[in-house]
């Protein structure tokens, strides 16, 4: 049986998550999410991988200059790909 949240987004576009999910997906204020889009459905997940390292990655893709719509078309295309990869012909 799914389960349904209300989150009321902000006038800066920001989310709460409900008590409930951040207990589930073991998240803090120190923590990163992913949303992903896949077709018209959007996945959150926590973000898996060592926090200092993360905080790396972001400095240096500050630096660099990239754009941020830049950046996100790059995530999507990768993280398209992986699911693709991933679930490609798996019925």
């Amino acid at each position: 049986m799914a389960e349904t949240y209300v989150c009321k987004v902000t006038s800066v576009g920001q989310i709460t998550l409900p008590k409930e999910v951040r207990e589930e997906l073991e998240v803090g204020e120190e923590d990163f999410i992913v949303l992903e889009k896949v077709g018209q459905t959007y996945f959150l997940r926590k973000v898996g991988v060592d926090k200092a390292l993360l905080k790396r990655v972001r400095e240096r893709v500050r630096k660099s200059g990239i754009t941020k719509e830049r950046l996100s078309e790059i995530v999507e295309e990768v993280s398209e790909d992986a699911w693709r990869k991933t679930y490609e012909g798996v019925r």
